[in-house]
């Protein structure tokens, strides 16, 4: 990955402020010569690749030397652009003197910067002369991979595997679980990994049969690695109709976890499915301290998953087992041909006969597993040139089962057309295994690691939605869910066998290294030859003090008990779940170039007024536990002119020139103190504002100006109190979505809801006001805009539901006339 570290840092350079600023005198002309040397680099990387997997081990020593003089060349000139970013926003008199003059301090500075590039220019030069000796020539300077600049790429997102595998399997399933014996049961699906288990439980799961059946739908995923009390609190989390569950099950212990869960199920038909499952005891685990789930007589059902078939016949229950077989020739033909020659591409393809004839044998040699149909169907579909298939054919390892996916799995990541999506891929090691991944992290996470290049004609957030499904489409990357609002993927999932694949990967190339406790410290059981990696994702990890490189640019922690931080100063990435920090505020100041703050359900956390001096952030993700002084640290926050997504507790709005005008998403939890103000002819100005969402903000007035919010497309209002909404013509042109959750007594909707031109979803819940009656919503509803009232597992159409209602109660009326009695 060493030719990706350059390639990024390239693109970095190209786009950093230091190339434009006489501030910093001789420095750029130092940067200049830095970035041809890197230039000139990239000549040798093109292949070096291949060289370091052969074996070459004083190619690889090369190529991890050409990487962290990169690396360290990206952080010296992010200094020097730092120092420009910090003097402008500076106020007041020392402000003027420090945009137009060279202050003692600033001399000083570019000074040690001057210092860094030439010791970095140095150790350059070193890896040249070690080129000579190695007879590697530099000279030519090989273009760079091909980056296309297209719309975003045709997108289908159903499974195959189900439609064209298990039919007779799928229907069984389905009737096993909506009949059969009033008594609680279990349905067991077994098979080896890679043979779609999971795939065929989740669309059993997604059937309409299903869902019409049970009043209480639950998914977990087990995994080899689990805690009960994780595993209960996620079920109750799917079950309860209560607001933020996760604020009133802190403290809670597995009992009371379990207590509450039996209580709810009692009065539900459920199903719970446990995907995943490797141990014999598992049911037993979750069940220890008091039954969580009831058998209430009332035909509620179990539908596991596993590798093994005692796990399947250990529960002690009514249990059906099915084991999967592997897909037969025919089959398998079918789903190859799915994924290697779609419908939408057939009628392009000359030769097709042929092209079947080819594909045919690529399928019997997949031995009738599913995810090696899919993967090999994924990879041959971005080529369809009839000698490629016949190398592939010809070429194929004399290998069964594991490692033949290893291998495809393999030719499908050299496959991928640039180093940027390889290093997207390669990412996904960072996540535990079976973990659910949110599209919006994923996104965050890649634009600020750099893997994201900017584009002509689109976003960043664009160009990675485009990336995931690049990957959807080779089937190296799973569908979790889609939305519903705009039928995008909302979460990801990412097969153990290929994530086993990235984890050896991107360890072996000194990509990512990945600390897991349950396992035996770092994952791949590393050797000499392995490069140290700038990345690492601790995992499962119950030790207080986690130790990392001093160089660290990554820092990704899941399932941590406790952590206090090292020294980290050229952190770019900090992306931490469910843990208790100690000292993050110390660390963090003096990030200077970190990018990335998320700290999702972590407690002890404190942003204070330092958070200013990360003027280069781009995202900010805070929940649960968080302390400090809010005013000071939210208009210190503003000052950062590379925000872009922003959910902190309790933030404030200070003066509009402060907001940055590139921020695209924002969540606001407002404090106390801010009930009463109108924070809309602020945020109204944000030119690239897509995503707002406002929770318990107490407004007499919520204004909407003319011209106002010309980006947005979706607005939230969550436990919002306002009683006069003022909306004028013009406003919010490109909203799509309005969604407002438990909203005060108000005065009736807002006239201009009728004027936006690209509105077309409304959703409404616990909203104080009669919706039959509000002349807005049926005016709305009348011009084709769908008014929906959301409930706990499903939205349903609010006028349509009416006029459906008032239908029956007539048809009772009629029916019942001849008795004398009406129906109310």
């Amino acid at each position: 990955m060493a030719a990706s570290a350059v390639g990024t840092v390239l693109g970095n350079v190209g786009n950093l402020a230091v190339r434009e600023t006489n501030l910093l005198c001789g420095v750029t002309l130092e940067v200049t010569f830095l970035k041809e040397e890197l230039m000139r680099l990239q000549g040798y990387l093109k292949d070096a690749d291949s060289k370091r997997t052969s074996g070459n081990a004083s190619v690889a020593i090369l190529m991890s030397q050409i990487r962290d003089a990169a690396y360290e060349a990206e952080n010296v000139i992010e200094a020097a652009d730092y120092m420009k970013k910090r003097n402008m926003i500076k106020k007041g008199f020392m402000g003027a003197i420090s945009r137009y003059a060279r202050l003692p301090s600033d001399l000083t500075t570019l000074h040690k910067i001057g210092v860094e590039i030439q010791r970095v220019r140095r150790k350059l030069n070193e890896i040249f002369q070690s080129a000579e000796r190695l007879k590697i020539d530099f000279s030519t300077h090989v273009v760079d991979e091909h980056l296309e600049d297209c719309g975003l790429m045709y997108q289908d997102f159903k499974d195959d595997v189900v439609m064209v595998g298990f039919q007779n399997e799928y229907k069984e399933i389905v009737d096993r679980l909506v009949q059969g014996g009033n008594i609680l049961s279990v349905v067991s699906i077994v098979a080896m990994g890679a043979a779609g288990k999971t795939t065929l439980a989740r669309k059993v799961y997604n059937s309409s049969e299903v869902k019409q059946h049970f009043g209480a739908l639950i998914w977990v995923t087990v995994s080899q690695k689990f805690k009960v009390i994780d595993l209960l609190m996620e079920i109750l989390k799917q079950i309860s109709n209560e607001g933020d569950q996760s604020r009133k099950m802190d403290g809670m212990n597995e009992y009371e976890v379990g207590n509450k869960i039996h209580h709810i199920l009692m009065k539900k038909r459920y199903l719970v499915v446990l995907d995943d499952v490797w141990e014999t005891d598992t049911w037993e685990q979750l069940n220890r301290t008091i039954k969580a789930f009831p058998d209430a007589a009332n035909c509620s059902r179990v539908l596991l998953t596993t590798r093994k078939e005692d796990v399947a016949n250990h529960v002690e229950m009514p249990t059906r087992v099915h084991a999967l077989k592997c897909l037969d020739e025919e089959k398998s033909w079918v789903l190859f041909s799915s994924k290697a020659l779609p419908s939408y591409k057939r009628s392009d393809i000359h030769d097709l006969d042929k092209f079947e004839k080819l594909g045919r044998k690529l399928a019997k040699k997949c031995q009738g597993l599913p995810l090696a149909l899919a993967v090999l169907g994924g990879y041959r579909s971005k080529n369809l040139n009839m000698q490629a298939w016949s190398d592939v054919l010809l070429g194929w390892p004399a290998t069964k089962d594991t490692q033949m996916m290893r291998d495809m799995i393999a030719r499908s990541y050299k496959d991928l057309p640039h180093h940027y999506l390889r290093s997207c891929f390669l990412h996904f090691a960072a996540f535990p295994e079976d973990f659910v991944i949110s599209m919006s992290d994923v996104m965050n996470l890649w634009i600020a690691e750099s893997f994201i290049p900017h584009t002509r004609k689109h976003t960043l957030e664009e160009t990675a939605r485009k990336y995931v499904t690049e990957l959807v489409q080779r089937n190296l990357v799973q569908v979790f869910k889609t939305s519903n609002k705009y039928g995008w993927i909302e979460n990801i999932k990412i097969h153990d066998i290929i994530r086993d694949w990235c984890v050896e990967e991107a360890i072996q190339d000194g990509f990512l290294d990945v600390i897991d406790e349950t396992t035996t410290g770092q994952v791949g059981a590393p050797s000499s030859r392995i490069p140290t990696s700038y990345r690492s994702s601790f995992q499962n990890s119950s030790e207080h003090i986690l130790h990392a490189p001093p160089n660290l640019r990554t820092f990704l922690g899941f399932g941590l008990s406790s952590v206090s931080f090292p020294e980290l100063r050229f952190l770019r990435v900090l992306h931490v779940e469910n843990a208790n920090l100690d000292n993050l505020s110390e660390v963090i100041c003096g990030c200077i170039h970190l990018r990335h703050l998320m700290l999702r359900g972590c407690t002890n956390v404190t942003i204070t007024s330092s958070i200013g001096k990360l003027l280069n952030l781009q995202t900010i993700f805070v929940t649960k536990s968080y302390r400090g002084n809010q005013r000071e640290a939210s208009n210190s926050l503003w000052d950062i002119p590379t925000l872009r997504y922003v959910d902190i507790p309790e933030i404030s709005l200070p003066r509009r020139m402060q907001i940055p005008q590139a921020l695209r998403k924002l969540h606001i939890h407002s404090a106390v103190g801010e009930k009463g103000k109108d924070p809309m002819p602020i945020l109204g100005m944000l030119p690239c504002l897509v995503v707002l969402e406002l929770v318990s903000y107490w407004a007499g007035t919520m204004s909407f100006a003319a011209q106002g919010f010309p980006r947005l497309q979706e607005l939230i209002l969550e436990s919002c109190n306002i009683r006069n909404w003022a909306m004028e013509i013009g406003t919010m042109p490109k909203l799509f979505r309005l969604s407002i959750l438990e909203h005060g007594p108000c005065d009736g909707f807002p006239k201009g809801l009728l004027h936006l031109p690209s509105l077309k979803l409304v959703s409404l819940w616990r909203v104080g006001i009669d919706y039959s009656n509000d002349r807005i919503l049926r005016g709305l509803y009348q011009k084709g805009c769908q008014v929906t009232m959301q409930g706990l597992h499903q939205a349903f159409d609010l006028f349509e539901y009416a006029a459906r209602a008032e239908s029956e109660r007539m048809q009772r009326n009629n029916a019942s006339a001849a008795s004398g009695v009406q129906s109310v």
